[in-house]
């Protein structure tokens, strides 16, 4: 992985092709940022195809937040992400990020789940709901009937009409029984929808609670990025003078190289001057013997 920094030039450098062999092909979640967005003519990159990347920002797991550059190619033929532009986040940055997408998925999966079994409870109520219609519909046919056979039969006797008439009071009564436990029934549906009701209000409330604090911890994301960006670049300013230090240093070196080959070089010479002269005085000192 290879980062830029905004005081290097691509003025008059070759052209980089970068081979998506060195990175993952899978081009992550982004996420809209004017700053960094259009091609990347200004970075000298080049995706497989021969053709300047896309500016990105990512916004998906441990990579939120990072830059990259992917191929803009669109449909099939697609090479996928070409090069991060941004360094790895520290590791307390990292951790806090994974922290924070493992809370969000650990919400929308308690989320589908109480969805799903409100579901499933309301499809039970309904079936519950249609059964007891249908029920007190045949009831309510039965007594027609019931009625209507009543009318239709001529009058044999006072006997006969008391039993018809007992008879249709218990089965009245039977039925008064069975429409006051549907009764009974239907205001426990209504309980229980009233019961669902303010389920869902208490989950739709704690998943607001939840994607506010998400979004203040994104906040707090961004403010520690920015952070952390301007603490690069003073670094990077540091280590721009620490460059130019250590190269007058090197021309220093350089310069006391030379003066101590000369002074070596005038060192050699006056040895040899030296020996040359006492190589003449043992002469005059024989010849001075001699006399």
């Amino acid at each position: 992985m290879v980062s830029w920094s905004n005081s290097e030039s691509t003025e008059g450098s070759a052209a980089q092709y970068i081979s998506s062999d060195d990175s993952p092909l899978k081009i992550p979640a982004t996420i809209d940022d004017p700053s960094f967005e259009g091609l990347a003519d200004d970075l000298n990159v080049f995706c497989e195809h021969g053709n300047p990347g896309r500016k990105y920002v990512a916004f998906e797991g441990i990579s939120t937040g990072r830059r990259f550059i992917a191929c803009a190619t669109e449909g099939v033929g697609n090479c996928g992400l070409v090069q991060w532009v941004d360094e790895h986040l520290p590791e307390h940055l990292h951790n806090a990020i994974h922290k924070l997408w493992l809370m969000y998925e650990h919400s929308q999966h308690d989320n589908k789940m109480a969805c799903l079994e409100h579901s499933s409870t309301v499809h039970n109520l309904t079936q519950q709901k249609k059964e007891l219609h249908e029920t007190y519909e045949k009831l309510v046919e039965d007594v027609n009937n019931l009625l209507d056979y009543k009318d239709r039969q001529p009058e044999v006797n006072q006997k006969n009409d008391a039993e018809n008439i007992s008879v249709c009071v218990e089965s009245s009564m039977t039925k008064d029984a069975e429409i006051k436990k549907l009764k009974a029934v239907v205001v426990q549906l209504k309980q229980i929808h009233v019961a669902q009701a303010t389920v869902i209000r208490n989950l739709k409330f704690k998943h607001l609670k939840e994607k506010e604090k998400l979004s203040s911890d994104k906040r707090m994301l961004e403010i520690c990025y920015a952070d952390l960006k301007k603490e690069k670049d003073d670094l990077k300013k540091e280590k721009d003078k620490l460059d130019c230090c250590i190269a007058e240093l090197m021309k220093v070196k350089e310069k006391l190289t030379m003066e101590k080959s000369t002074l070596a070089s005038c060192i050699v010479e006056l040895k040899t001057a030296g020996d040359s002269n006492k190589r003449k005085l043992h002469q005059i000192k024989s010849i001075c013997d001699e006399d």
